[in-house]
């Protein structure tokens, strides 16, 4: 079980990783299913479903993912193939490209967003991501 300080706990079986926020990653970190960082990380991060950057997080890197929600920092570029989602604790410096993108206000946002051309609404939210996004939700109360 994973904590995130706020008494909500995730389920390890639900999350394919997850980074604290006593760990750094300088490289590329791949994986499929569903990652939250709150630590720190140069490179690139590039997953098949959904990467949640925490509250506290340094990440200067590129991201891609099905579904990229931040809530802490973030330089470089993001790449979200369904959906990008800055929580109002995020203060993102990047470029972001996506087909459907939410910010939330008190969200520091410095950068452009290009719609991705010819994308199709997003589709319905699966159980899994919609989890994550509860999570990462929760996380940044």
């Amino acid at each position: 079980m994973f904590g995130n300080g706020n008494g909500v706990q995730q389920n390890s079986e639900e999350m394919t990783i997850y980074m604290g926020t006593n760990m750094e990653l300088k490289g590329t970190l791949t994986f499929e299913g569903t990652g939250r960082i709150d630590g720190k990380v140069e490179g690139k991060i590039m997953a098949k479903g959904v990467i949640v950057i925490g509250e506290g997080a340094m990440v200067s890197s590129e991201l891609e993912g099905d579904t990229v929600v931040v809530g802490g920092n973030v330089e470089g570029k993001i790449v979200g193939r369904r959906k990008v989602q800055l929580l109002k604790t995020a203060v993102v410096n990047a470029d972001i490209t996506t087909p459907t993108f939410l910010i939330e206000e008190g969200c520091r946002f410095n950068g452009s967003c290009r719609m991705s051309v010819g994308a199709e609404a997003a589709p319905a939210v699966d159980d899994a991501e919609r989890d994550a996004m509860r999570f990462a939700a929760t996380a940044t109360k």
